[in-house]
Parts: C-alpha cells; sequence; structure tokens
C-alpha cells in the first residue's frame, strides 16, 4: 500500500506541475514573452525551444532539449540570498542531468533581446558541437555492408 500512496503522490505532484507550467505559458513575464518570439518555431538557428518546460520537479523558462540548454530568465526575487542559494542549488541538480542553465534578467531581455539572443546562440553551437554523437543505427541481423 505504501508504494502504491508514494506512487499516486508523484503522479499527483506531476500533475500540478504540468498544471502550472500551462498556467505560466498563458501568463508570460513581458521579458519571457519578448524572449519567446525569438525563439519559437525554430528562429533561433534552427534551434527547437519548449516554453516552461516541466522537468525533475522544477519548470525551466525555455528548454532545448538537443542541447539541454535551458533558459531563465529572472526578476528581481532572484536576487534576493535565499532565491539565490535555491537556484544555486536548482542548477547544480539540473547539472546533473547534463541540462546547462543560462540566466538572464528580465532588464537584459527588455533592453536588448538580440545581445541576449546572440549569446544563446553561440552556446546552442558550442554545446551542439561538444555533444557525443548519437550511436549509428544498427543494420540489423544479415544487412549487407556494402554500399
Amino acid at each position: 500500500m505504501n508504494q502504491e500512496s508514494n506512487k499516486w503522490k508523484h503522479e499527483k505532484l506531476a500533475e500540478l506541475l504540468k498544471e502550472n507550467a500551462r498556467r505560466m505559458r498563458k501568463e508570460p513575464t513581458e521579458a519571457e514573452e519578448k524572449l519567446w518570439q525569438v525563439v519559437r518555431n525554430r528562429k533561433l538557428a534552427g534551434f527547437k525551444f519548449r516554453r516552461q518546460h516541466p522537468f525533475e520537479g522544477f519548470i525551466i523558462d525555455f528548454y532545448c532539449e538537443e542541447t539541454k540548454l535551458g533558459l531563465e530568465v529572472d526578476g528581481k526575487i532572484h536576487l534576493q540570498p535565499a532565491q539565490l542559494e535555491y537556484d544555486q542549488q536548482r542548477e547544480a541538480y539540473l547539472n546533473e542531468f547534463g541540462i546547462e542553465i543560462m540566466r538572464f534578467t528580465n532588464e537584459e531581455v527588455e533592453r536588448n533581446v538580440f545581445a541576449v539572443a546572440r549569446m544563446i546562440k553561440e552556446r546552442l553551437l558550442e554545446r551542439r558541437k561538444n555533444l557525443p554523437s548519437p550511436l549509428p543505427l544498427s543494420r540489423g541481423r544479415g544487412a549487407s555492408t556494402k554500399e
């Protein structure tokens, strides 16, 4: 029963996280909306981003699965010591999954979204270059290796 109860709690928390992500997608900050207009629909060097992406109990503002790069657009609350510590712990946890987080303030995005986009693009290209290549597909039993 305890294992079943834990499973139910985990599923409930995952659903609440998804609902929260949906709500956040519908109510972005001005800076988030401005950055979204630059990265959506593969506009930034062909990379696909997800907005308000739930991952392991957290929501990443923008996430590129191909390069495992997350983007966070931070308001002033992120300057408070307790929030800074939380953000550092969260980032360290996400790093364990190979996810790198780039942080920008609302002001940086609002003042010059294109400079922010350039920095993101450079990092995306760098990460794509440095990520391990996927394993080649198996040809299957009896498949010819001649071209």
